[in-house]
């Protein structure tokens, strides 16, 4: 047999395919040589490397530990497996000034975003830790739950913009600025059609994306927030995970839940919304 069938095989037979110390330690001192030598860096969960320019790390690191570890009870069940990198700014000036450095072009989003292809968050933790804990969400899902659609991976990653941690291991959604933009839709009669959980269920990543985008953002983000303080969320995200093949919509996932068809749970959902 040759050396490189062998090497097949042990790829087959589950061997590593990297080095995680590796890769952490490559990103912690990528780190460094792109943020100044007197950069905060700090590994959490084993796999976000978290990284700040002003060197001072201490209370974020605790909130990241703290939020992690409530997404990893009960919650998600499967962890990423490559480095994240987690780039802290303090401040717009020097949070656009790398993405220029890096991207030559300006941040996409004022606040901070996920690079997939890169794996890394980048973002400007002046204005809060909101988006933080929206974007740890992503690489989450992307291992959890790859398939997942947009709606479902916004909704829960905009649930926990706004959140409480009520014991550990516990995180809660709780009403943030999405909800007057629902709140509008739906005193809207133009937008009112647009504001469905039949709707949500039926969106495609694309269409998820249009013009209505934040409608779209507010919509999921509330469904989420329904369902976590009714002890139902996390119940349809894993049957929606686990069953995604035979229920690529969800609602079966829903209805198990529940006990309601979208359908007949979008009244509800409209009276809850109106009275938060």
């Amino acid at each position: 047999m040759t050396i490189g069938l062998w090497v097949l095989l042990g790829v087959l037979e589950g061997a590593p395919s990297h080095d995680l110390g590796a890769e952490v330690a490559a990103r912690t001192e990528e780190a460094r040589r792109e943020l100044g030598r007197k950069a905060g860096v700090e590994t959490v969960e084993g796999v976000f490397v978290l990284a700040a320019p002003t060197g001072d790390l201490n209370a974020t690191a605790r909130l990241t530990r703290s939020v992690l570890s409530a997404y990893f009870n009960q919650r998600f069940s499967r962890r990423p497996e490559r480095a994240i990198s987690v780039y802290l700014f303090s401040e717009p000036r020097s949070y656009e000034a790398y993405c220029q450095q890096r991207w030559r072009e300006g941040c996409i989003s004022p606040y901070g975003f996920y690079r997939r292809d890169e794996r890394r968050i980048v973002m400007n933790i002046g204005p809060g830790v909101g988006t933080l804990t929206h974007e740890l969400v992503h690489p989450i899902v992307e291992a959890d739950f790859p398939r997942a659609p947009e709606w479902l991976n916004e909704g829960i990653a905009s649930l926990f913009e706004a959140f409480a941690l009520p014991g550990p291991g516990q995180i809660r959604g709780v009403k943030n600025w999405r909800h007057p933009r629902l709140l509008r839709a739906l005193r809207t009669p133009r937008e009112r059609r647009k504001v469905s959980l039949p709707g949500l269920f039926g969106l495609d990543d694309a269409t998820f994306r249009n013009v209505d985008e934040d409608l779209n953002y507010a919509t999921a983000r509330y469904l989420c927030q329904w369902l976590d303080q009714r002890g139902q969320l996390w119940d349809f995200y894993q049957r929606f995970r686990d069953h995604y093949l035979e229920d690529p919509t969800g609602e079966r996932a829903f209805v198990a839940a529940t006990g309601k068809t979208p359908a007949r749970a979008n009244d509800e959902w409209v009276r809850w919304v109106k009275r938060l």
